[in-house]
């Protein structure tokens, strides 16, 4: 295909601005070929033609993995659009410097995020991560076809040490030695949480081997991590398997008598993981507190010994150690750019008290989709709605909005560009109604500097104690 007789200049990014740049010769061809009349039945044809397209496609998750690519790339020098998108003006291609690059018009793209919008996060983890191969349940050839990184990555895990400048060959038989050792397996079990141990359990009772088209991610993915089960796919079908020298060791095991610290396990867990999200940063100190207080006033909970498995498990959790403290914090916080604000969020915890919370609200903050109602979001919506904007794309604009403002109010600028990207023109007429709208919800959000306590909260507080 000839690239250049599609080249047009970047500018407005809705279909018919996008079109009225195409070379006219190309522009009439297409009017012709298309067998419309004018610009204005091309760009409607264009729209149904790839609604049609979605629609004989929309249950194969292979094709939504092509659209999150090319929605992805947009912009970017990767090509990821195919030929056929181009020259079925789905998608225009720009010159970027040295590069061809390409942009989806906006209303192609709100169709293509609709789309994604229905496909799981299990889902696009699944088909990126299975091997579509049989069910291998030889441990070893497994183990071979790892990287030494994912190796010594399962080493760790299972807390084998001396791993360094070992060969492969070596490390593979020191991993397989240990993913085989009953020990090993029964300290690894006194480590599941509930998910994991159900999930165990029931690949167990059917012989090593289950076939789960609906399977979470939370459920298998630290067991898939440290080697325990392997995740397999026959078309469109997804296997969680065991080999068989790992399966043979834990049918030996008894498994129910392994409840009890399971149930202890998950009570940590999902305390770490909502504290982590409501409050940013929690110290040590904190946790042992907030377990007393939720859980059991007598005893005292021994985080050190599970900390690497918490981070291991919560994609949105990491780990920092100081001379005085050990803190869970938020994984957006270890980016160097918000260094400050890490060091801010720490210094104001020591003299603002955390917002209380009940248990059965604070927990709603394990699952990461998770965001509080408030009346201004709700007002915002209404908005978002009355612009056009599809409900699964509102949510979704309100839970990004949710999770930016935890950081701060210097992130109410962004949100802009954000709203930009999902479809919502932002004008000189009506920026200053959409900042008002976001800056209400600003003031009504938890936002982490305050110890999970919103502006409007945080000015109260400070005003009642300082009479």
């Amino acid at each position: 295909m000839n690239c250049k007789k599609y080249l047009i200049k970047k500018d407005k990014l809705d279909l018919l601005s996008s079109l009225k740049k195409l070379d006219k010769k190309l522009l009439n061809e297409k009017i012709q070929d298309f067998g419309v009349d004018d610009i204005y039945e091309l760009k409607e044809y264009i729209i149904e033609t790839f609604e049609t397209c979605l629609e004989y496609s929309n249950d194969d998750p292979f094709t939504k993995i092509y659209f999150e690519k090319l929605v992805k790339n947009e912009n970017s020098t990767w090509m990821s659009a195919y030929e056929q998108d181009i020259e079925s003006l789905f998608v225009f291609i720009y010159k970027n410097g040295n590069h061809y690059s390409y942009y989806i018009p906006t209303e192609i793209k709100e169709i293509i995020v609709k789309l994604l919008g229905t496909m799981s996060p299990e889902e696009k983890f699944n088909l990126e991560n299975a091997a579509n191969t049989p069910i291998i349940k030889d441990l070893k050839k497994l183990l071979t076809a790892l990287t030494i990184r994912d190796l010594k990555y399962i080493g760790d895990l299972l807390l084998v040490n001396k791993l360094s400048n070992k060969p492969k060959k070596e490390l593979v038989k020191i991993i397989y030695n240990a993913l085989t050792d009953k020990d090993k397996l029964t300290d690894l079990i006194d480590r599941l949480i509930d998910k994991e141990f159900n999930l165990l359990k029931r690949i167990i009772s059917n012989k090593g081997t289950i076939q789960d088209n609906n399977i979470n991610i939370e459920e298998y993915h630290f067991l898939y991590m440290i080697g325990v089960v392997f995740l397999f796919r026959r078309g469109n079908k997804f296997y969680i398997s065991m080999t068989d020298d790992v399966y043979n060791i834990i049918k030996k095991i008894e498994l129910n008598k392994f409840q009890k610290i399971v149930d202890e396990n998950s009570k940590i867990y999902y305390l770490v993981r909502s504290m982590v999200e409501l409050y940013g940063v929690v110290s040590d100190n904190d946790l042992n507190y907030y377990y007393s207080l939720y859980y059991n006033k007598d005893k005292k909970v021994n985080v050190q010994d599970n900390t690497l498995f918490f981070c291991e498990r919560a994609d949105n959790i990491d780990r920092i150690d100081t001379d005085k403290n050990m803190y869970f914090i938020h994984k957006l916080l270890n980016y160097d750019d918000l260094e400050s604000l890490l060091d801010n969020i720490v210094s104001r915890q020591k003299n603002i008290k955390k917002k209380p919370i009940k248990l059965e609200k604070l927990l709603k903050y394990s699952n990461y989709d998770y965001y509080e109602e408030t009346e201004s979001k709700n007002k915002f919506k209404k908005y978002l709605n009355g612009k056009n904007i599809p409900s699964d794309i509102i949510e979704t604009i309100i839970k990004k909005i949710s999770d930016m403002y935890r950081l701060g109010n210097s992130f109410v600028g962004a949100s802009l560009e954000m709203l930009q990207y999902y479809g919502l023109e932002v004008t000189e007429k009506n920026a200053q109604e959409i900042l008002n709208y976001l800056m209400d919800i600003y003031n009504n959000s938890i936002v982490w500097e305050n110890n999970g306590w919103t502006p409007i909260e945080m000015r109260l507080y400070w005003e009642e104690n300082n009479k």
